[in-house]
């Protein structure tokens, strides 16, 4: 498996992705941009798309992250060495200080490898809750003019239909359920930050994030198309888990990276929008995708297992996206087997 960021090239994506915004760079240029959680996955394609706007198109982006471990981040990806301003701290207690900050793209919470791991669930609520609330005091002092909180389409809890994961939906998850700490999280930050925004009339957006598929996605944890690929590149067998049965769906995440510039730009103030493919396929169908587009010699085995990681079992997590398609004229330029394709041919190099 590989491991290490420094060979991966996503630079014709990023390419993609810009000249998409080309139309908004005066929104953007020459503001200050705080990106919290932004050494994940969104976080490196995020500082990436600043990097090019900055280099290539002269925007003059001031871009400060906050990371628990930017040392790290830096060693494995260099291209960003005096290019971005790192903040060394913990979300729950950082200071902006006298800085001024316009925009903010809020990613911050528990990491894909914490929860891998086993993440006390009350850490969770506590990071998302306690971090959220100390951001907003942070950006009042800074004078922010609008937020972008990425949430997650957990906060629906889990429903029947693709039909019911829609803006408007009034469900939640069950709050006697332990496995719902992400979710109710997830719900407590998009309060917190609907609360301060109303007190001290600040724009905002709320993405409801569900499932990508892209570089550096993490391939040796709990996501299930990050397996099939590692399993397609690197392994014998490419394993599934579970049954196979449960429904799910992918965005690419260059065109992800696309719809929040966009809901930053031009999104309907303080409203919800899901991110995310509308395009249903079962996970038995995606090992077989990756497996046909990738490695059609191996085989697929079922493990059959009740694989029960952080969260609630979902049968269907898949939104309706019809919503930020229209009101942001965006769409799903990447189908699933584009998606796949992409990502595979660019971590095996």
């Amino acid at each position: 498996m590989k491991t290490s960021n420094i060979n991966i090239d996503i630079s014709n994506d990023i390419k993609f992705i810009t000249s998409k915004l080309l139309g908004d760079v005066a929104y953007l240029k020459n503001k200050n941009v705080l990106v919290t959680g932004a050494t994940g996955f969104f976080g490196i394609w995020m500082l990436s798309i600043f990097h090019d706007l900055n280099e290539n198109y002269g925007c003059n982006i001031n871009v400060y992250a906050l990371s628990r471990d930017p040392e790290n981040f830096l060693k494995n990806n260099p291209i960003f060495v005096g290019k971005i301003n790192f903040i060394k701290s913990d979300i729950r207690n950082f200071s902006i200080g006298s800085q001024k900050i316009d925009y903010c793209f809020h990613m911050a919470t528990t990491n894909a490898l914490e929860t891998f791991n086993n993440e006390s669930q009350i850490n969770k609520i506590d990071l998302l809750y306690e971090g959220t609330k100390n951001l907003m005091e942070q950006l009042i002092k800074a004078n922010v003019k609008k937020i972008i909180f990425t949430s997650s389409g957990v906060a629906y809890g889990s429903l029947s239909s693709q039909n019911d994961y829609i803006e408007s939906s009034v469900k939640a998850p069950i709050t006697t359920d332990i496995s719902s700490a992400l979710g109710e999280g997830k719900r407590l930050a998009e309060y917190v930050i609907a609360y301060y925004c109303d007190k001290h009339k600040i724009s905002f957006n709320i993405a409801r994030c569900f499932s990508f598929v892209g570089p550096y996605l993490p391939l040796n944890i709990h996501y299930a198309i990050g397996n099939f690929l590692n399993d397609a590149l690197y392994e014998e067998t490419i394993t599934v888990k579970g049954t196979g049965n449960d429904i799910r769906s992918y965005l690419y995440i260059a065109d992800a990276m696309i719809w929040l510039f966009k809901m930053l730009i031009s999104g309907t103030d303080n409203k919800i929008y899901n991110v995310g493919s509308s395009e249903k396929i079962s996970i038995k169908e995606l090992a077989v995708k990756v497996k046909d587009l990738v490695s059609p010699s191996k085989k697929i085995m079922f493990l059959n297992q009740n694989n029960k990681n952080d969260n609630f079992d979902r049968s269907i997590y898949v939104p309706n996206n019809k919503k930020i398609i229209n009101d942001l004229k965006v769409d799903e330029w990447h189908s699933i087997e584009d998606s796949i394709i992409k990502t595979a041919q660019i971590i095996s190099k």
